[in-house]
């Protein structure tokens, strides 16, 4: 007879058995996810406090050739004071009919001492900033950073290529010095760095194109909208336009400041492009400013600063150039209707404070490193690729009598810095992960030459070119076609965020990263 209670204990074992292995995975994955989060929080930590740091620096070496331009301008008052000394007594004594010549304002400085204080500043503003890339590395450390041997072995080969630099350099011996501090730096050790070429206005040295690449791999062509030309002309790797490989690059953490000699003429002087006044109101304001200023003071001088400046026509200036003169990026902006004017977007609504008010030297940095998956990694993925870029920049401003004014406000540059802000990454001059760096100044000559066999296949971007020849250009161009002629729901319009059964979410789509 069958027995009316079968025993069950068989099957709660194997049930505890399925619930521990569950949790051991649930806590080896936690164990694992936890580790790359870490990796993350302290590569953020040490990227900001970095950028920080440079930033610092930067404001230290602007006030120092700030300082310098106001030593400049008290010794040249100094002189200007004495000349107006001799030539009244010249005068007094019957001027020319006394038969002595009349006094040169050029007699009463050394131009040779001008010139000493030209290439002191010169120095400042070529190594001040590398001592603050060296800052931002150990401050990067101290913060948790790792070193990286890519970046390592780029700055290596940036140091040999500035030391075959035929260039106009700043001094004797400049791209030398700079490149004998860069090979100590990774000597010691780097882990952020500055990468910024001036590049031309090509897909191939657009980040954004290699992130278009990976989203039309997942059937997202919005991003390759900008790109229509080359989808339609594309043949093989010789349909490239021209591109000079010779890229000029940027000097780590760049101040942005250009060297001025004042010109007079009968219809008045030059001033420096970046000043905010002319004419009149600029004479009045600069004049009050430098005769008022407490370096000029402890010269002793009685008010002939100003005057002395404009006289001593072979003296060289450092003073700000144009990028400081530009406002801070705004959102979207519209002329009309029928005419859009789009501006590049930031997360800045209000309106910017006057003072504060301009762009100029901004210190952007990029950090990567590679972090081990842990227990859970597969043979064809053990690490993470992780990466970081953030930028500060150095703030300050001049007290007037009327208020406080941006630094460029007479264009010149003195001594106003007493503060540094973490600014949004949009701001200046973009700067280039090691990677992308890499990629653009080792590797694309290579496949513009011979194509996609000559990629490297350690390099992502090199990766995602190979997977450009693979993309079906007709499908995604009758896609973009699709999505723009859709006057109810454009999927590629970043300001709908509605849903469409033909397109999906379009938001979370359309603004998706790479």
């Amino acid at each position: 007879m069958p027995n009316p209670h079968p025993r069950k204990s068989g099957q709660a074992i194997i049930f505890l058995m399925v619930v521990m292995v569950i949790g051991l995975l649930a806590v080896v994955w936690n164990f694992d996810l936890h580790r790359v989060i870490s990796a993350k929080l302290r590569m953020r930590n040490a990227g900001d406090s970095a950028a920080m740091a440079a930033a610092r620096w930067q404001g230290h070496s602007l006030n120092m050739i700030g300082d310098l331009n106001l030593i400049q301008a008290a010794i040249l008052s100094l002189a200007y004071e004495e000349y107006q000394d001799a030539l009244s007594e010249w005068e007094d004594a019957g001027g020319e009919a006394s038969g002595e010549p009349e006094p040169e304002f050029e007699d009463y400085y050394d131009l040779a001492e001008m010139e000493a204080l030209h290439e002191l500043r010169l120095r400042i503003e070529f190594v001040g900033p590398l001592a603050g890339f060296a800052v931002a590395q150990q401050t990067a450390f101290n913060n948790g950073a790792l070193p990286d041997p890519r970046l390592a072995a780029n700055l290596v080969d940036f140091a040999a290529d500035l030391r075959d630099e035929v260039a106009r350099q700043p001094y004797d011996n400049a791209f030398d010095e700079y490149a004998d501090l860069l090979d100590m730096l990774v000597f010691r050790g780097v882990a952020v760095s500055s990468y910024s070429l001036r590049l031309r206005n090509h897909p191939l040295t657009n980040e954004e194109f290699y992130g278009a690449i990976a989203q039309a791999l997942a059937d997202w062509w919005c991003p390759m909208y900008a790109y229509r030309d080359e989808m339609e002309n594309y043949e093989d790797f010789e349909s490239w336009t021209k591109l000079d490989t010779e890229f000029r690059y940027n000097f780590m953490f760049d101040l942005q400041l250009d060297e001025f000699t004042m010109t007079l003429s009968t219809d008045g002087y030059d001033i420096p492009n970046s000043a905010m006044l002319d004419g009149d109101d600029y004479t009045e304001e600069f004049g009050d400013f430098i005769t008022s200023n407490e370096v000029i003071e402890a010269f002793g001088s009685s008010g002939f600063a100003f005057e002395g400046m404009l006289e001593a026509l072979d003296v060289e200036w450092h003073v700000y150039n144009n990028s400081w003169a530009r406002p801070w990026p705004r959102p979207a902006e519209y002329d009309d209707e029928t005419n859009p004017r789009r501006l590049k977007p930031l997360a800045i609504h209000s309106r910017v404070k006057t003072k504060y008010n301009y762009l100029g030297a901004v210190s952007g940095i990029s950090m990567s490193a590679e972090v081990g998956r842990g227990i859970l990694a597969s043979s064809d993925n053990e690490t993470v690729d992780l990466s970081y870029r953030a930028k500060a920049k150095p703030f300050g401003f001049l007290n007037l009598d009327a208020g406080q004014e941006p630094p460029h406000y007479f264009g010149f540059v003195f001594p106003a810095f007493e503060e540094v802000r973490l600014v949004h990454f949009d701001i200046g001059n973009k700067v280039l992960s090691g990677v992308f760096y890499e990629h653009v100044t080792r590797h694309l000559e290579s496949y513009l030459d011979r194509g996609p066999e000559a990629t490297n296949p350690q390099c992502s971007y090199c990766q995602l070119l190979v997977k450009w020849e693979e993309l079906n250009f007709q499908d995604g161009l009758e896609w973009l076609e699709r999505a723009y002629n859709d006057d109810r729901n454009n999927p590629c319009d970043p300001e709908d965020d509605g849903y469409d059964p033909v397109w999906g979410d379009a938001g979370g789509g359309a603004t998706g990263g790479s």
